[in-house]
């Protein structure tokens, strides 16, 4: 978590094992949503690089979907008292939480707040309150399938 000057307020990492993609992004949201309320931040603006979660969170769900209860809980917590914005936004806009994820394995199962930020995200961290932008990298493909006389 950043303030509005993209300072750090506090962190954390989740080991939850073996999981899929959408799982894990689903759990950095609930969370997050945790420690956020925790902190007493009452306007908080999720960036999250995963566009089928955000349309997981944002769509209805089948009773019987394999991550039903995470986003029942996940929505429990955006209908309590605050403003929540959720935005998509690329890996490379997202650098500090992807460092975190990746970091997440050298602790016990569960998730552990992060008072201090850690030593080894400081440098994204200042990249980010300099504003330096990193390049997204895009293979184009041509197929002549595709194209017709």
């Amino acid at each position: 978590m950043r303030d509005s000057e993209r300072r750090w307020v506090a962190g954390f990492v989740a080991n939850i094992g073996e999981a899929t993609t959408a799982l894990s992004e689903l759990w950095a949201f609930f969370y997050g949503l945790v420690l956020a309320w925790k902190y007493g931040i009452r306007a908080l603006r999720i960036e999250s690089d995963s566009q089928l979660d955000i349309q997981l969170i944002n769509s209805r769900h089948d009773p019987v979907h394999p991550y039903a209860t995470l986003l029942a809980a996940i929505r429990r917590k955006l209908g309590q008292d605050w403003l929540v914005n959720i935005t998509h936004t690329y890996r490379e806009g997202n650098r500090a939480a992807d460092w975190l994820s990746k970091h997440s394995l050298v602790y016990p199962y569960d998730m552990h707040e992060l008072v201090n930020q850690p030593h080894g995200l400081a440098s994204i961290l200042q990249d980010d309150l300099m504003g330096i932008a990193f390049e997204r990298r895009v293979v184009a493909t041509s197929s002549s399938s595709s194209s017709r006389l």
